[in-house]
């Protein structure tokens, strides 16, 4: 395990940085139309504890499912690039979303930015420049001068790359439950692709590693998302009671909804199976019926912990 700085206030006096009073970290959640520069945005009524959410890191298995884990294809690499030491937000074995510091700025990609779906008569195929056509992203590489930096040191920026994937329209739950790989499993409906919940550590990259307000960061190959962003909704975050909102696109064809209870609350992990899933009534294909899918929860793996179906996108390079 990486170390813990305890304060801001002693790694400000380490660095030799004066204390900027604009750290300081709101109680309440922000409003989504708030993508403040140091602070991460979050959905209203998330279901779970956002200050005591569990740490993932020790929620992975390399066997089989588990509910509330991650299936990984791949043992982890403890000397990877990564989070260069642990933030405060991190305590024990939970850590508080509320604290986490955000990677600054608010970049829009509007000009270059496309999301397409084009739907055959058994397939959908995506395209995307793997930047947001909704939301914004921070200021890649991680300034010097950001607070961020202290924690990791990212060096990746963000391009526009053109992707495209074909799905099945329709798909089936395979014969058996697959393990999720490195890299895209996924992509959301502004365009961003979406990872799995594991750094290349195989530890919870959402809670060690540094991603703007969007919770969006950069590798060498392209931005991308760890769990559900508030961004991706929009001003569809918080649809009311028994609603189910089309978040994207997991790799077998499955769609990822933020879903939520008869109290308007986001469902969490007890609602759910072993692949981050459930099958109830949502709108898919134009059409309310009674479907498998995967969940977006503020708890991990966040949005997938396998694949129920078969994945359609095999790992292609850039």
């Amino acid at each position: 395990m990486r170390p813990v700085v305890a304060t801001l206030a002693a790694l400000t006096v380490a660095l030799a940085v004066p204390a900027a009073p604009a750290l300081a970290m709101p109680a309440p959640l922000p409003r989504v139309d708030q993508i403040g520069t140091g602070q991460v945005q979050t959905l209203p009524q998330p279901g779970a504890d956002v200050e005591r959410l569990p740490l993932g890191d020790t929620r992975v298995t390399l066997t089989g499912p588990v509910k509330g884990w991650t299936w990984a294809c791949t043992a982890g690499n403890p000397n990877a690039p990564g989070a260069s030491q642990d933030g405060p937000w991190i305590e024990g074995d939970t850590w508080n979303l509320l604290e986490k510091l955000a990677v600054r700025g608010e970049i829009s990609w509007k000009t270059a930015a496309k999301y397409a779906e084009q739907s055959g008569a058994s397939t959908r195929t995506i395209t995307t420049m793997r930047v947001p056509t909704v939301g914004t992203t921070g200021e890649f590489p991680i300034a010097r001068d950001d607070p961020a930096y202290a924690y990791d040191r990212n060096p990746s920026s963000i391009s526009a790359r053109s992707k495209t994937v074909t799905l099945p329209k329709n798909p089936a739950k395979a014969s058996q439950k697959s393990c999720l790989p490195m890299g895209a499993i996924g992509v959301a409906k502004n365009g961003v692709m979406l990872y799995n919940a594991l750094d290349a550590r195989n530890e919870d990259a959402r809670a060690h590693e540094l991603q703007d307000s969007c919770e969006g960061h950069p590798n060498p190959t392209e931005y991308h998302y760890h769990a559900g962003s508030a961004c991706v909704v929009g001003t569809q975050t918080n649809a009311g009671p028994n609603s189910a909102v089309l978040f994207g696109y997991a790799f077998d064809g499955f769609g990822i909804y933020v879903e939520r209870d008869s109290k308007g609350d986001m469902l969490t992990n007890k609602d759910l199976d072993a692949c981050h899933g459930r099958t109830s009534k949502v709108k898919w294909n134009g059409k309310l019926q009674k479907i498998y899918h995967y969940v977006v929860t503020q708890e991990f793996p966040y949005l997938l912990g396998c694949f129920t179906g078969t994945n359609a996108v095999p790992a292609s390079g850039p």
